[in-house]
């Protein structure tokens, strides 16, 4: 009787066990599908950061509109921030017939100018920026010198100055940011349309609309069409 009792016993432990390992099995079925999954995920290749333009160096050559008894020697040109106040002037020789300018890679944040004009007129853009908090950094004209003298001024365009038609000009500027922003709205004179700046530095166009003395407005926008662009000197101060 005992020993019947026993394997008894020992049929119903066994029974038991067995049944209760289903739910085991279970579990780690499931563990193992999440984690195959898990690894699935962490392979998967992400998609690439978009590029970001880097316009930290400015290479300028193949000067259009120079007359050939025209001579210079260096560019200068000066960075204004906070107030309109100039942050630092910039100076690069012309060599080799070109001029590589290399731009400063931040400033102090108490030297940058507010990025719009919502709290008055300290601002710089008339376009509403989606963070109130960017500051900005501007490059003025581009003057170039013969030793200590300024004798003009060279810009970078799509247009070749008098005598042509300035309808659709894209005239171009370059601003450094220390945050991403994107501008929108309109005013009396500009609308903003694809104009969105990265941290650093930026290049800009005013592009004037396509027929001259109407009612259109210029655009002001990132998406420059930089293939159309080159230097050319928009303003000589030789007289002979």
């Amino acid at each position: 009787m005992q020993k019947s009792e026993v394997m008894y016993n020992r049929a119903t432990v066994m029974t038991d066990l067995r049944y209760l390992s289903y739910p085991v099995i279970f579990v780690l079925l499931i563990f193992s599908i999440l984690m195959a999954g898990c690894s699935d995920d962490e392979n998967e290749e992400q998609p690439p950061a978009p590029d970001v333009p880097d316009y930290s160096t400015i290479i300028v050559k193949d000067i259009q509109n120079i007359p050939a008894d025209f001579t210079f020697n260096r560019v200068e040109v000066k960075v204004t921030g906070v107030d309109w106040q100039v942050i630092e002037t910039l100076s690069f020789p012309y060599e080799n017939g070109q001029i590589v300018m290399t731009l400063p890679a931040s400033f102090p944040s108490e030297k940058l100018q507010t990025v719009d004009r919502r709290n008055g007129m300290s601002g710089y853009w008339t376009g509403t920026s989606d963070d109130a908090d960017a500051l900005v950094a501007t490059l003025g004209d581009f003057f170039v010198f013969n030793g200590d003298k300024r004798v003009g001024r060279i810009a970078i365009s799509n247009w070749s100055g008098k005598g042509s038609s300035a309808g659709k000009a894209t005239l171009v500027s370059y601003q450094y940011a220390d945050r991403p922003f994107t501008l929108t709205g309109s005013d009396k004179s500009y609308y903003y349309s694809n104009c969105s700046f990265y941290k650093g530095w930026n290049i800009f166009a005013n592009i004037n609309p396509a027929s001259e003395g109407g009612t259109a407005k210029v655009l002001r926008t990132t998406t420059v069409p930089e293939s159309t662009l080159f230097w050319r000197l928009a303003e000589s101060y030789v007289y002979n």
